[in-house]
């Protein structure tokens, strides 16, 4: 049996800079990145809120932090619980994303 000479790149130096890691990267690790850097922002905001009680943008900008973190944690939930094919994770970003863009908006403006 022949098989073919498989065509590897040489390995990555100390220092090195792949010029396609933002290709290779997989939405898991970006959406995951997101999550965790709007948990953070939902601290921030958290202090802010009760600093600044009756502030609307305050009120707003953590809404919009919750929103972004509960949608990717619907995403991560649905992938983990087989409830979603995992072939499909890349389409659910945006879609958890604008179904909770789209709450968050409608709960705003019947507040607001």
């Amino acid at each position: 049996m022949n098989t073919p000479e498989l065509d590897y790149r040489k390995p990555m130096q100390w220092g090195e800079i792949d010029p396609y890691r933002r290709g290779r990267a997989h939405v898991g690790m970006w959406a995951w990145l997101l999550q965790r850097v709007s948990a953070v922002f939902i601290v921030l905001l958290l202090i802010l809120h009760l600093c600044f009680t009756y502030k609307p943008y305050v009120q707003f900008l953590l809404l919009l932090a919750v929103t972004l973190h509960a949608s990717l944690g619907i995403r991560v939930i649905l992938l983990d619980f087989n409830l979603a094919k995992i072939c499909s994770a890349r389409r659910l970003v945006p879609w958890t994303l604008g179904l909770g863009l789209t709450a968050a908006l409608i709960a705003w403006f019947a507040i607001y």
